[in-house]
Order: C-alpha cells, then sequence, then structure tokens
C-alpha cells in the first residue's frame, strides 16, 4: 500500500492579505511578523486585539483555509 504525506504551502502575500482582512496583526514590527511564518495562529494571536471570542482554533482554520496543499508519495 503506498503511503503519502498532506503538505500546506502559504504564500506571504496571503497570509499578510489574511491579517489585513481580519485585522490581525497589528501590534507586531517587521521582525515579529517575519517570525509569524515559524509559528501561525498563535502569533497572530499575540499580536492582535481580537474579540473574547476568538479562539485559537478559529484563527488556525482561516489560516488553514488559504493554504494550497499537496500530496505527494512517501
Amino acid at each position: 500500500m503506498k503511503q503519502y504525506k498532506e503538505i500546506r504551502k502559504i504564500h506571504a502575500s496571503a497570509l499578510r492579505q489574511l491579517c489585513i482582512d481580519h485585522d490581525w496583526y497589528t501590534a507586531g514590527d517587521n521582525e515579529e511578523y517575519g517570525h509569524l511564518l515559524f509559528d501561525l495562529a498563535a502569533d497572530i494571536m499575540e499580536h492582535s486585539e481580537l474579540d473574547d471570542d476568538c479562539t485559537i482554533e478559529s484563527v488556525a482554520f482561516e489560516v488553514a483555509r488559504i493554504a494550497n496543499v499537496f500530496f505527494e508519495e512517501v
């Protein structure tokens, strides 16, 4: 039986636009924004002024939604 792995890629411009669309990451500087690419949902929440009902799951869902998904045989 063949096995596959899932690969998700997010373009920096798509992530930037997602943050703009949701008014996220307004409290981060350029260096912190660069770090954002490595620790997405938690870092977005840390540098955003979010409503009390916003959860890490909802932020992670939005980030995952913009990802391009590929499957590769391992």
